[in-house]
């Protein structure tokens, strides 16, 4: 379920217009021993397609916003990635969730609403879109994608921007 992140992408900045989206992203103290593979990789309006790997269109087509993108990684090459959309409206949040929902998927009480699979949480809440990713299906990553995806959760803003 996680999307190609493509290079030479602006890099976020902390003083820009961006700040808001990057507050969502979890903190070292959150991801520890996973800890962040760079600064996290941004996206507005068109410049989706240069961030995602296939998809934009979709969360074009229900009010794409901007997005931010953080890889974490642990040694041995493993790695774990957060992606963070924000639509203009939860309704287009819910509809991107629910046209990423798979059949295997698994409900998970995360969020508005969120699904679990082998190796990846996906869960909406208010105009959020979020995915957490990791690159295998070992059990500390397993363990690591629900604490982080839980993480995100709660540095969602409750008013919802």
């Amino acid at each position: 379920m996680a999307l190609g992140v493509c290079s030479g992408l602006a890099v976020a900045s902390p003083d820009g217009g961006d700040r808001a989206i990057l507050l969502v992203l979890p903190g070292v103290a959150e991801t520890r021993p996973w800890v962040p593979d760079g600064p996290a990789q941004l996206a507005e309006g068109q410049d989706l397609f240069a961030l995602i790997n296939g998809g934009a269109e979709l969360f074009l087509r229900y009010g794409f916003e901007r997005a931010a993108v953080q890889s974490y990684s642990l040694g041995g090459g493993r790695h774990i990635q957060v992606e963070v959309y924000l639509m203009r409206t939860p309704d287009g949040a819910t509809e991107v969730f629910a046209r990423k929902v798979g059949p295997g998927d698994l409900p998970i009480t995360i969020g508005d609403s969120g699904v679990r699979g082998e190796y990846y949480i996906i869960f909406r809440q208010g105009r959020f879109l979020v995915t957490v990713a990791a690159g295998d299906t070992n059990a500390d990553a397993k363990t690591a994608v629900l604490r982080i995806a839980r993480a995100v959760e709660t540095r969602i803003p409750a008013t919802r921007p």
